[in-house]
Formats: structure tokens, sequence, C-alpha cells
């Protein structure tokens, strides 16, 4: 994954790039679900800013890479599960990308 500016954030296979505007495409009419976050505890926790973690809406989904059924990743939203779990929430909005191009590991 590249970051920097959230806007130019992308995840490249070979030639293959795709941005988080991609993905936020591909998900334009998936559905919000609400999920535990006790299924998402064994994807590793990120350094999260203070300042950001507090000022996360919840409101706002995180985005989940599903594959095979099982959930693989988080794409955008680490702040967002981190606030809730220091707020010991059981459960977080999210939306589910099912995409096959990104690959994480860069």
């Amino acid at each position: 994954m590249i970051t920097g500016d959230w806007n130019r954030t992308y995840w490249q296979r070979g030639t293959i790039r795709t941005t988080i505007q991609d993905v936020l495409a591909e998900l334009q009419d998936e559905p919000v679900v609400l999920l535990k976050l006790d299924g998402l505890a064994h994807i590793p926790s990120v350094i999260i800013e203070e300042g950001r973690r507090e000022a996360a809406d919840l409101s706002f989904p995180i985005i989940v890479v599903e594959k095979d059924g099982e959930f693989q990743s988080i794409l955008d939203g680490h702040h967002r599960r981190q606030k809730a779990i220091d707020e010991n929430r059981t459960h977080i909005l999210a939306k589910v990308f099912r995409g096959e191009v990104i690959n994480e590991s860069r």
C-alpha cells in the first residue's frame, strides 16, 4: 500500500494499480454492514495518531477486504476501529471489498 495523501492511496500488483477511488467506486452500491470487532481481531493494528483516533467518526464505515469468506485486512478505517475498541464497542459499521487486484505486501 502506498500512502501519504489519502486521495493518492493505491495498491499495486505488477502493472495493475488500484486506487482508493477505484475501491470506493466499486463499493458505491454495496450495503453498510455491522461487523463484530472480535471478527477483526486477527488483523494487525497500525500506529494511530491520538488526535486522528479521537476525531474519528464512527458513523462512517471502515473498508474491510474479504477473500474466501474471511476478512483479510482493513483498507480504510484503522483509526475508527481503534476508537471503537477504546470505547468498548462490540460492533463497527463496514463496507466489504471483494476485489482481487490489491497487493498489500508493499
